[in-house]
């Protein structure tokens, strides 16, 4: 009788988990140069692994204690995607812009308001910029 044994499978930028098979998909930006753990997202095993400018240089290897960041995107050995708090949420391209300053309102040469910048506080009246205060008086 063959003992059958799973090993973990090198594919660069996909981790094949030895216990469960599930694919995790280890998005290339922040993974290109990451030394650190991983997590299976099908049964929470731990991976050490260590990537340079997108190659594998170590790993992957079962190891303990917690991941320090998740795959991108994970599919079982059938092919479902497997989602919620196992994958870490996509990389947003920018940051909120929501910055809760008021904005300084420019006028054009006939005198409408055109566009906005950063506000101090000697331009406000309240919440209002002064110009426009000046205006219902």
């Amino acid at each position: 009788m063959a003992s059958e044994t799973r090993h973990v499978i090198k594919q660069g930028l996909v981790l094949t988990c030895a216990k469960c098979s599930t694919k995790n998909f280890l998005d290339p930006y922040p993974f290109w140069n990451f030394s650190g753990n991983t997590k299976c997202a099908g049964c929470d095993t731990l991976y050490a692994v260590t990537f340079v400018n997108g190659q594998e240089t170590s790993g992957p290897t079962v190891s303990s204690g917690k991941a320090d960041l998740l795959p991108g995107y994970a599919e079982d050995k059938n092919g479902a995607g497997i989602g919620g708090d196992k994958i870490r949420p996509a990389p947003q391209a920018r940051p909120d812009p929501f910055s809760g300053k008021q904005k300084h309102i420019t006028k054009s040469l006939r005198g409408k308001p055109v566009s906005g910048s950063p506000l101090k506080k000697e331009d406000l009246v309240g919440s209002r910029a002064k110009f426009i205060a000046d205006q219902y008086k």
